[in-house]
């Protein structure tokens, strides 16, 4: 979890991460045991000591395999580059059977269960050292900086890799009642987590979103009264054809269908900046966002069409000093009128 301004927005995966780091550094460092300097170097043909210039903790050959084992199950593998082996498979699931089950079939048309899971692994821009000499297998030595020595380093210069992750839905469900009402409910969960060997961060967004809809339509909707006689709006048929042949009859061949729809959402999103060399974390925003939809489409003629909505959408922020709360409301009818058909 991402933690709370009263613990700091304490972590244990990032703990986990940070306390790792010296674990990975030994290990890239193990494997230049017994290497020689190569050519060109100041030491060239001396076996290497770390005295001379060691692997760095905060390098992309120590973070990044540290962060995959981390924040993912990939486990201590040791590559930038995981193959695709160590990389977990997508999914999506949806589940329609409960709809067969007595009491489900005599109260829901469709019963639908969803699931589903996204996850990307991207590196950010890179390049090679141009000081660099190898030694073996992709393992070699660049030029340190400042002191002019020969340093274990792969020949690649990583900025940034990040992974981002969504369960959308984590769980979801979409049902439809035999009275032709149909209602959808959904839980989403996403998670972006960025690393920078440049500014030795973790920079971590999340988000948490329900979702809950429902749409209906009300067919032959008497909305201005009249559209035929008494007459025709009594006669019984003896089956569905002739019921719908009456109602068109009554409407000059169109049914006037009053279509609703009422959607809620909630949405909490906050992004997170996490110093590894300190081992702090500090908000950087981050808002809570409810919103409301409501729509009505009514169909007067074969001509024309009448729309109205309204949209309510209020915005608290988790950060009071980089912005206030807001709401925001929106309503109006539009009647689309067409001479095509």
């Amino acid at each position: 979890g991402s933690g709370s301004a009263k613990n700091g927005y304490k972590s244990a995966s990032f703990e986990r991460f940070c306390n790792s780091l010296e674990g990975f550094r030994q290990r890239v460092e193990a494997q230049y045991a017994g290497a020689v300097y190569p050519a060109g170097s100041p030491l060239a043909g001396k076996k290497f000591d770390a005295a001379n210039g060691g692997v760095n903790k905060y390098s992309s050959d120590v973070m990044v395999p540290a962060f995959l084992a981390a924040y993912t199950n990939m486990g201590s593998q040791m590559s930038i580059f995981p193959t695709l082996a160590h990389l977990l498979p997508n999914w999506s699931i949806k589940y329609s059977g409960l709809s067969k089950l007595p009491w489900f079939r005599d109260v829901f048309k469709s019963v639908n269960i969803n699931h589903s899971y996204k996850s990307v692994y991207a590196v950010g821009s890179y390049s090679s050292y141009s000081t660099f000499m190898e030694y073996m297998g992709g393992l070699g030595f660049i030029t340190d900086a400042t002191t002019g020595m020969p340093t274990p380093n792969s020949m690649y210069n990583v900025s940034t890799v990040s992974i981002n992750e969504s369960f959308s839905p984590l769980l979801g469900v979409d049902v439809t009642l035999n009275n032709n009402m149909t209602i959808k409910a959904e839980y989403r969960k996403t998670r972006v987590l960025s690393l920078s060997m440049t500014s030795v961060q973790v920079n971590e967004s999340s988000s948490n979103d329900w979702v809950i809809g429902a749409g209906y339509t009300i067919n032959n909707f008497r909305l201005f009264g009249g559209g035929g006689s008494n007459k025709h709006r009594r006669v019984k048929s003896k089956n569905a054809n002739n019921s719908s042949s009456n109602r068109s009859r009554s409407t000059g061949g169109v049914n006037n269908d009053l279509r609703l729809r009422l959607d809620l959402s909630l949405r909490k999103q906050a992004s997170i900046s996490r110093d590894i060399a300190t081992m702090t974390s500090s908000a950087n925003s981050g808002n809570t966002a409810f919103k409301l939809a409501f729509s009505a489409d009514y169909t007067v003629s074969r001509l024309l069409t009448m729309s109205f909505y309204y949209d309510r959408q209020t915005n608290t922020p988790l950060l009071s000093s980089s912005s206030y709360p807001t709401t925001t409301q929106d309503f109006g009818l539009s009647m689309k009128f067409s001479l095509t058909r």
